[in-house]
């Protein structure tokens, strides 16, 4: 376990993206009282997000590509045999999580061929967001989707192909397969498609899997437990909500979004959303709306990123509707929620992702049991978003280094998270184990089927091998409340960094008592201006859809 911790916290669903925003005037100068000057800084393009590169910017709807095959991995040194492997993976592509973007999509649509809005190319979007809304309906909101089986079916496929000495083993024996899932559809729907491609590759395995894929919330939706109500609240939290809502206030969100609806809807019509003069409620459970064009542009993006998963059940064109810059920005505010709310987040605060510790302490006992000897020669999880993102910043996987400051946030410019690398369709973590005669033991890490380097504290047998030893890895991935993103070396330093700047922390929502004074004096300002009235309106607005 890691010390010094109390690695517990429960979380709230994923956040929908409707959000109000108010005048521009008034959202630049929140922007500027909650990143004082670095304004700038929260710019989406920059390092590797060329629009001209094709790139479709899908964030994490990402469907899901191996990116290296067994036959490109390092080999393990002499005498060392696999004895052991274990993953965690994501889900594979899904279908709509609700009856929300595209119901709001056609809402929007249908007023606007109400009012003889519509363009050319507009009067294509409802017949193509009512093919959609179809084919998730008989598919069902949520689940697995034919590509998203495929996907899984290949990992298990190329589990056999790349470690055959390994199963050859298990099939000879008596040693058995653990097989988990979060306990939701698509989770043990993916396991199961994950079954099929083992045994698609080594038929005689089939015996050594379980009856039935075993659910386990604890390790798997963690997010969720009651445990972890201390996560709840902070991802409830306006620490956390004032920080995307500024992201998404900025005024390239406004120009965005003109410039995917005007292709769509009359430029009088783009008005009328900007100010407000329309309401829509979604369909499915009321609590997403869409109160301007910001909110309308993050629907449709929505399904835009849903398409390419659902390749097998409808034939449907988003991409018309986008343009390279205008997809990337969308990523962009759809990242920046996973970002603070699942990911590295701030700067002295592992809330996020300490949740994730049961998992990690699952990984390394389930290899010491092995070792001791278990029969139990190969775990395979599977799970969701909410357990990927913050098992990646709890070890220290690429891209998931980096937290933030309430003076410099979230930007593509300066930071490497992107939903698109850390957490596609599919994503997974996977840990191979070998032994050698003499019982030394070593381990080697794959992500998204990559060979990967354990975090920098952690020392291989040799320079430029991706293999280390377990016990090393223990050592330095249990010394995480030091190394981790955004974590103090000590508790009691945090405490003390804390008195030294003169913050105060809140109870619960670790919400610094500073930054909700400065917002309380903003909008008392604004009231006083005149303008302030419709922000908090729309503040309001916005918490009770959160």
């Amino acid at each position: 376990m890691l010390p010094n911790s109390p690695f517990s916290a429960s979380s709230r669903g994923r956040r929908g993206p409707a959000r109000s925003r108010a005048l521009l005037v008034v959202s630049s100068a929140l922007v500027l009282v909650l990143a004082g000057s670095a304004a700038p800084a929260l710019a989406a393009s920059g390092t590797g997000t060329d629009p001209a590169s094709g790139r479709a910017y899908y964030s994490s709807k990402t469907p899901y590509v191996p990116q290296e095959t067994p036959a490109e991995l390092q080999t393990a040194p002499a005498g060392f045999l696999p004895v052991y492997t274990e993953s965690v993976a994501r889900h594979g592509s899904r279908a709509l999580s609700s009856f929300k973007y595209d119901s709001l999509t056609t809402q929007v649509w249908e007023q606007a061929r109400s009012e003889g809005a519509l363009t050319e190319l507009g009067t294509t979007l409802g017949p193509e967001v009512q093919k959609l809304t179809a084919a998730n309906q008989k598919l069902g909101y949520g689940n697995l989707t034919g590509q998203g089986a495929t996907q899984h079916r290949g990992i298990g496929s190329r589990v056999v192909e790349r470690l055959p000495s390994l199963f050859a083993g298990i099939d000879a024996g008596t040693d058995t397969v653990a097989v988990e899932s979060s306990g939701e559809p698509r989770a043990t729907a993916s396991g199961k498609a994950f079954e099929q491609g083992l045994t698609q590759a080594d038929p005689l395995i089939a015996s050594h899997l379980p009856a039935a894929i075993a659910k386990r919330p604890d390790t798997l939706y963690f997010h969720k437990e009651d445990i972890n109500a201390d996560y709840q609240a902070y991802a409830d939290s306006t620490k956390v909500s004032d920080a995307v809502d500024a992201i998404y206030a900025q005024p390239r969100s406004h120009e965005a979004s003109r410039e995917v609806l005007e292709r769509i809807y009359t430029p009088a019509f783009v008005d009328r959303l900007a100010a407000g003069a329309y309401h829509f409620v979604d369909g499915g459970d009321g609590k997403t709306t869409v109160d301007n064009e910001v909110d309308a542009a993050m629907m449709l993006y929505n399904l835009y990123i849903i398409a390419p998963d659902m390749t097998e059940e409808v034939q449907v064109d988003f991409d018309r509707y986008f343009a390279g810059a205008d997809a990337e920005w969308f990523a962009y505010l759809l990242d920046s929620d996973d970002f603070y709310g699942k990911g590295p987040a701030f700067a002295g605060s592992d809330i996020t992702y300490k949740m994730a510790t049961p998992l990690l302490t699952d990984f390394l006992d389930s290899i010491d049991a092995r070792l001791a000897g278990s029969t139990t020669a190969a775990t395979f999880r599977f799970a969701h978003a909410e357990t990927i993102i913050p098992f990646a910043a709890l070890i220290g996987l690429p891209g998931s280094t980096q937290p933030v400051t309430p003076d410099a946030p979230y930007s593509y410019a300066t930071n490497d998270w992107r939903g698109e690398t850390v957490t596609p369709m599919a994503a997974n973590v996977q840990w191979d184990v070998f032994r050698d005669a003499t019982g030394r033991a070593i381990v080697r890490m794959l992500y998204n089927e990559r060979e990967i380097a354990f975090r920098a504290s952690c020392t291989p047998i040799a320079p430029g091998s991706h293999f280390y030893d377990v016990s090393e890895v223990r050592r330095c991935i249990t010394g995480l409340v030091a190394d981790a993103p955004g974590a103090a070396s000590d508790p009691a330093d945090s405490a003390t960094a804390s008195s030294a700047n003169g913050s105060a922390t809140l109870a619960a929502t670790g919400e610094d008592a500073t930054e909700r004074d400065l917002l309380i004096g903003l909008a008392l300002a604004l009231l006083t201006a005149g303008a302030g009235a419709r922000l908090v309106r729309s503040a309001r607005r916005s918490r009770s859809r959160l």
